[in-house]
């Protein structure tokens, strides 16, 4: 079957990229053929192209990990290699979304029209979602349930703690703070701008203004009344590791899940050590390397899908998929941007 594509030759800026053509198979044993309706993109998606990621496969390359579409073939279902979600309906006109870390972004990725993916990447999208709100939800969910869930925050342990998001304005970060509040956590977010502090007010009980590694602990003190909090989740990396030191009550966990401003930071060991802090690396792949908590996480966003309901910022046609991701690198926008297919 022909599909049409998006890939790039080198890494370069978004406008490097080209449209093609490219051939899909029939579906084999454990895959699915999918026509894809909405694009999520992520911040994964700038870095890989500008290669600033994992390191491409292979040149052209695809890119792009999470979307949502219709199964319209179906290779027969294998027992070899990773099975499909027991969650998941496997049929022929079924809406299905993609986990992320089982698409091959070289080889495959999403900014395309039809994708061929192991079943095993496929994940069931919550019935009242519009197409675009299931392209923004899977990848957010199991990375902030994930890093909840390493900071040792629960649905069970939440209530009476506070949870600092920082850079809140991002899908993730919003995702983030709906999971919070579901599990009864006092929020609060953190953005540079002060548009969207306003424009955030009702996503979180706090939303404090940080422009560096020193307001961030200074505010966080002043919301909490000089408590701290207890979990923070962070994007930012060495620029606000000093900031979240000083931020955190005593015992609380620090889980970083990216490092925007570089991952080379000077930290007090002794600040952690006498606060008794914990520090956490956290990616993805940790829910896919334990199939329980993925299954786990899986059955929280279905049973929840209301409450975690994702905020869409906009959205641009797949033929405007360099734009888009012009769009995603100025990181003005509040919530998750999507490329309509």
């Amino acid at each position: 079957m022909k599909s049409q594509c998006w890939q790039f030759d080198a890494y370069g800026a978004p406008e490097t990229l080209v449209w093609r053509e490219q051939e899909l198979p029939e579906p084999g044993p454990g895959q699915a053929l999918v026509k894809l309706k909405a694009i999520g993109m992520n911040r994964a998606d700038w870095n890989y192209v500008q290669g600033e990621y994992f390191p491409a496969e292979v040149f052209p390359s695809c890119l792009g990990a999470e979307a949502v579409g219709e199964i319209i073939a179906l290779g027969e279902p294998t027992e070899s290699g990773l099975t499909a979600l027991t969650q998941l309906d496997l049929k022929v006109g079924a809406r299905v979304g993609t986990l992320s870390a089982r698409v091959n972004r070289a080889r495959m990725g999403v900014y395309r029209d039809i994708g061929l993916y192991d079943q095993a990447a496929l994940v069931p999208v919550p019935e009242t979602y519009t197409d675009e709100e299931g392209a923004a939800f899977w990848t957010a969910l199991l990375t902030m349930g994930g890093a909840m869930e390493m900071g040792g925050f629960t649905a069970n342990s939440g209530a009476g703690k506070t949870v600092l998001i920082t850079a809140a304005a991002s899908g993730m970060g919003m995702l983030a703070l709906k999971i919070a509040k579901l599990w009864g956590a006092t929020t609060i977010a953190t953005t540079r701008s002060a548009q969207k502090q306003k424009e955030m007010s009702g996503f979180a009980d706090h939303v404090i203004l940080c422009q560096d590694s020193e307001s961030l602990a200074k505010e966080a003190k002043r919301v909490t009344n000089g408590q701290g909090v207890n979990l923070a989740l962070d994007p930012v990396g060495a620029a606000f590791y000093p900031g979240l030191l000083g931020a955190m009550a005593r015992s609380g966990d620090i889980v970083s899940y990216e490092a925007i401003t570089g991952s080379q930071a000077s930290i007090g060991i002794m600040d952690m050590m006498m606060k008794d802090l914990s520090f956490h690396g956290f990616t993805i792949f940790r829910p896919f390397s334990s199939p329980q908590l993925l299954s786990t996480l899986v059955d929280i966003g279905l049973a929840n899908a209301e409450a975690l309901r994702p905020v869409v910022a906009g959205s641009f046609d797949l033929a405007n998929a360099p734009q888009a991701l012009d769009a995603l690198g100025r990181s003005e926008h509040i919530g998750k941007l999507i490329i309509r297919c």
